[in-house]
């Protein structure tokens, strides 16, 4: 964001960016992952804070925002007006159904820079040795993943999952459903829906499905046979070994809705600000082709062109022999190989149409009263109302 800032800067002499950066306070004795919790509880409190008392900076990067509740109170300006504004700004320049999806009703509120594809990879050899079939097309549901599972446990050579704790499984079924539990401001945690969710994760554990301590997968992941590794760049999209294949995440329904992805990077522009106009030039400005094809960006590009250059760049230093990667060349794929690779994530984008986005501190709470069901300490029933409780409070604040 910095070099974004001066180079833009440059172009713009007449408007000068200050960026804030927001850090948990020193000496809490807390690191690694406790650490960017703290992060991040103070950046949602600090800028919420400032936005809803008009204090707020003209541009916001909403990631980890409760974005449902900037929006309900129109604290974010809908882009789309600026857009509608701005006759040098080439919407078809992006992915349209990203843009889509990241509406909130009929505006978009928030602007994806880049983004992810939530996907797993699954590997095909040991699938064939194992007798199962699974269509990496078709979408699926962690019940039908119960099913394989059981057969590969029966078999004892591999096992189901890599990287797959009980906890963030809970996120992955919250956010599949948030606009059920959380839909419009109302908590619907004490419910069996939600009840149901906790059920069916806790026995995937208990019947040995899954295991949150040490496996032979842990150490060897060539053991797993689904990987839970979404797309995060170009780079590693088209590196993985020629063994795996990119497959549909499963989730708790099993229904189609378009391949799920997340906002790497987005940004807002505050309602209140003296300065959209400028706000949005700046967004526009990283969303051009040199700014989106930068090393820089993490995630996958929104402008399709830099997604697209930067996917044959890979190609080309494949086929040449000079990929950075710390990947032995004989485990990367050949040209051709990266070249299907290339049409499948293509047409993954394409299907891209289920924004992941949920509320951090609903999630925390969740997960926090989750444990206490996961250890045996409280039901299914005392634990989604504790969660329908402190979320509605929360919600109402």
């Amino acid at each position: 964001m910095e070099n974004a800032v001066r180079l833009f800067e440059e172009k713009h002499a007449d408007i000068h960016i200050e960026i804030k950066e927001y850090k948990a306070s020193e000496g809490t004795g807390k690191s690694g992952m406790a650490m960017e919790a703290a992060d991040i509880e103070k950046y949602v409190q600090s800028v919420t804070t400032q936005v809803i008392s008009g204090k707020g900076s003209d541009l916001i990067l909403m990631n980890n925002l409760p974005q449902n509740k900037f929006v309900a109170k129109k604290l974010l300006v809908n882009l789309y007006d600026l857009m509608a504004k701005d006759s040098s700004f080439d919407r078809n320049a992006l992915y349209p159904n990203i843009l889509k999806a990241s509406q909130d009703g009929d505006g978009l509120y928030v602007m994806p820079l880049s983004f992810s594809l939530e996907t797993v990879q699954g590997n095909t050899e040991l699938l064939k040795k194992a007798n199962i079939s699974v269509d990496k097309n078709n979408p699926w549901s962690w019940s039908q993943f119960k099913d394989v599972a059981k057969k590969l446990k029966q078999q004892g050579d591999s096992e189901g999952y890599y990287n797959l704790i009980m906890s963030p499984l809970l996120y992955d079924y919250i956010e599949d459903n948030y606009v059920q539990l959380v839909g419009q401001g109302k908590p619907n945690f004490d419910s069996d829906l939600f009840r149901n969710m906790m059920k069916e994760i806790k026995s995937i554990y208990d019947e040995g499905l899954l295991s949150e301590g040490f496996t032979s997968a842990t150490s060897d992941p060539s053991k797993a046979v689904f990987q839970m590794v979404g797309i995060f760049s170009p780079a590693a999209a088209l590196t993985i070994p020629s063994s795996l294949e990119y497959y549909q995440k499963p989730s708790v329904s099993g229904k189609k809705e378009g391949v799920p992805f997340k906002s790497m990077y987005s940004l807002g522009v505050n309602s209140k600000s003296d300065v959209q106009p400028e706000a949005w030039e700046f967004i526009k400005f990283l969303l051009s082709d040199e700014m989106q094809a930068s090393p820089d960006l993490f995630g996958l590009p929104m402008n399709k062109g830099a997604t697209d250059k930067k996917l044959n760049e890979v190609l080309q230093k494949i086929e040449k022999g000079t990929l950075d990667l710390p990947i032995p060349k004989d485990m990367l794929p050949d040209g051709e190989t990266t070249k299907k690779r290339i049409t499948e994530v293509q047409k993954l984008i394409s299907e891209a149409g289920a924004r992941i986005s949920s509320d951090m501190k609903v999630l925390t709470i969740a997960m926090e009263e989750f444990e206490r069901f996961k250890n045996g300490q409280k039901s299914a029933e005392e634990v989604s109302k504790l969660i329908q409780n402190r979320v509605t409070t929360y919600l109402n604040e």
